[in-house]
C-alpha cells in the first residue's frame, strides 16, 4: 500500500511494481482484503506499542512456505513489525490509476488471498504474472520477479525476456 500511496502525483514515479500486495482503491483499508482474525491464533504477536510480528513459529508455513526452512527461519529473525493500525488505516489517492503497474500474483499466498490479488492486478489494468508461490515470492522465485522488474523499468509487457 506503501507505494499506492507515495507515488501519487510524484513527477519521478514512471511505473509500478506490486509483488503479491495490496493496490486498495482510494478510501479502502486493508481490512477490507484481510480479516486477522482468520489467522492461526497466535499467528500476529502484538506488542504494547500496537506494533506486531508474525509468531516465528508459524512463519515457514504461513508466510514462506515455498521457501527453504532454515532460510524462512532466518527471515522470521529478521523480521520488522508492522503496526497494527494498517488494517484500518484508508488508503489515499492510488498512483497506479496514474503510471505503468505490473504485478505478480502469488498463487499460493496465505497472507493475501490470491482472488484478491487477482482482483488488484485487473483494477489496476497490470502487466500481470502469476506465480505458484507464497508470499515470500521474492524469496522463492527471485528470477521471475527480477524479470517482472527489468520489464517494468523497460516499460515492457514482455514477461520472459
Amino acid at each position: 500500500m506503501v507505494i499506492t500511496n507515495a507515488g501519487h502525483n510524484n513527477p519521478n514515479v514512471k511505473g509500478l511494481v506490486y509483488v503479491a500486495a495490496f493496490g486498495p482503491q482510494e478510501g479502502q483499508s486493508l481490512g477490507t482484503f484481510v480479516d486477522p482474525s482468520k489467522f492461526p491464533k497466535d499467528f500476529l504477536m502484538p506488542d504494547k506499542a500496537g506494533l506486531a510480528y508474525i509468531n516465528p513459529k508459524l512463519f515457514h508455513d504461513w508466510f514462506a512456505q515455498d521457501v527453504n526452512p532454515t532460510r524462512a527461519d532466518v527471515m522470521a529473525v529478521v523480521q520488522k513489525p508492522f503496526n497494527l493500525s494498517i488494517f484500518t488505516e484508508k488508503s489515499g489517492p492510488p498512483a497506479w490509476k496514474q503510471v505503468p503497474t505490473w504485478y505478480q500474483v502469488s498463487e499460493n499466498d496465505r497472507m493475501i488471498p490470491p482472488a484478491v490479488e487477482h482482483m488488484f492486478a485487473k483494477q489496476m489494468n497490470a502487466t500481470t504474472i502469476s506465480l505458484p508461490a507464497s508470499h515470500a515470492s521474492l524469496e522463492s522465485h527471485p528470477n521471475e520477479i527480477a524479470q517482472l522488474i527489468l520489464n517494468a523499468t523497460r516499460g515492457s509487457s514482455s514477461v520472459g525476456k
